[in-house]
């Protein structure tokens, strides 16, 4: 089975990996332990604080003979919630990745006037609360959302990863407008143009950032859970 083919069988569990083959084919490998089952591992951009990601694809009990030929010395393994590494003490956990969706719309009709007049911040737009009185809502492209206060934008939301029926997106707010409605405001506004288009909208949240998993509570389910692992040293040995 092809590697596309075989992460299109999980979609939304694959978003960014399938984002990434599909545009930069180079920074992503799969080490195949046969059966459908592995890892595949996606390379840290050159000069960005990401980290070297490696995850589990198919059994851990096939995978795991393979592990040794990752081809990383310093990288974060995730793997499914609940997963015991116990017995590998070269893994330490290091938290867990929510994995947010939206339940799409797919009788939802796309009205591109009552859309623009939305994104506008009209009566359809922002919540009646303070927000609107000191805020509108920008659209850039129909993926992106901005919030626009008169001394420059204060957040935005944007699409960052794309698949054939999923797109991850990421909020960000600029520290002195947190805590003020601001993520939620946008965040509501981008699960309604979602909708609009019967799609669905995928939001990844550290398990510690409280607030942003308190946003995504309010607007979204959580589909699954990620822990993290990292690796500490080279070479592994695992016994099979």
């Amino acid at each position: 089975m092809k590697l596309l083919e075989l992460l299109y069988n999980s979609e939304n569990r694959y978003i960014d990996e399938i984002d990434r083959l599909e545009k930069n084919p180079d920074e992503v490998s799969f080490v195949d332990a046969g059966d459908d089952s592995g890892f595949i591992c996606l390379e840290a951009s050159d000069g960005s604080f990401d980290w070297n990601i490696v995850r589990l694809v198919g059994d851990w009990q096939i995978a795991k003979s393979v592990i040794g030929s990752i081809p990383f010395s310093d990288y974060v393994l995730l793997v499914d919630e609940g997963l015991d590494l116990s017995g590998y003490p070269v893994f330490k956990r290091e938290g867990s990745l929510l994995y947010f969706e939206n339940a799409a719309s797919l009788n939802s009709e796309y009205d591109e006037e009552e859309a623009s007049s939305y994104l506008k911040g009209s009566e359809v737009g922002l919540p009646k609360n303070s927000i609107k009185t000191r805020a509108s809502a920008l659209n850039s492209r129909i993926d992106d959302l901005y919030l626009a206060m008169k001394n420059g934008i204060c957040g935005y939301i944007k699409v960052i990863k794309n698949c054939w029926h999923y797109t991850e997106v990421a909020i960000e707010i600029n520290a002195e407008y947190r805590g003020q409605g601001f993520g939620s405001a946008l965040l509501g506004m981008m699960v309604r143009q979602f909708d609009y288009k019967g799609m669905k909208m995928s939001y990844v949240v550290e398990e510690s950032n409280v607030p942003s998993v308190k946003i995504a509570e309010k607007y979204l389910k959580q589909a699954f859970t990620l822990n993290k692992y990292v690796v500490s040293s080279l070479p592994i040995v695992i016994n099979v």
